[in-house]
């Protein structure tokens, strides 16, 4: 008898991790991710509006990957009208006006908005900066990670970029309307608590 109880919680384990592993962190809500407050580089209040295709960045106005990354995403933004883009920095280390400095410097052309007390970001598991999130209608993040291979690991780059993980999730998006999920590791900096 003891060992029928042993299998049928084997069982039951194995068909819940199967569970979470389908259903997962993977599916947002957009309600509430328009529902976290959040600070604009003018310092006022304000929260995602977007139930379209977007892109979520997490960035740290002093981490040298965000800084050479900031113009490739502006870049992309350009060529992906369509598309809404939000840069994230977690945490309160950073002012209103060091936000729009980092924006204006580095041509971010994007809104870049502070999460002073890290909702959003422990929400969507952000735990790197540069790190990006694609997130299509239905609130299915579709691609998570880097925004390509350049950078290897931290004070490592590549001489040549062969892969542009961020550019080919949106083309395939927006060309096929439907991706499968994929994620890379990201390199650059650990968020912090502050």
């Amino acid at each position: 008898m003891k060992s029928n109880k042993s299998i049928v919680l084997i069982l039951w384990f194995a068909g819940a991790m199967s569970i979470s592993a389908t259903i997962g962190p993977k599916i947002l809500s957009w309600s509430k991710l328009s529902s976290f407050h959040l600070m604009d580089k003018n310092g006022k209040n304000t929260s995602l509006t977007s139930e379209k295709l977007t892109v979520l960045l997490l960035l740290s106005p002093e981490c040298p990957l965000c800084q050479n990354y900031a113009p490739v995403t502006a870049k992309l933004q350009l060529k992906y009208p369509g598309v809404a883009f939000y840069g994230i920095i977690p945490g309160a280390a950073y002012t209103a006006k060091e936000v729009d400095e980092f924006s204006r410097k580095y041509k971010v052309n994007f809104p870049v908005l502070i999460d002073k007390n890290h909702s959003l970001t422990k929400y969507i598991k952000g735990t790197t900066t540069p790190e990006v999130l694609v997130i299509n209608r239905m609130g299915a993040i579709t691609y998570r990670g880097l925004i390509d291979n350049w950078a290897v690991s931290l004070g490592k780059k590549r001489q040549v970029i062969t892969e542009n993980y961020l550019d080919d999730a949106l083309s395939q998006l927006i060309t096929a309307k439907t991706s499968s999920y994929k994620e890379t590791k990201p390199v650059g900096c650990l968020i912090n608590d502050l």
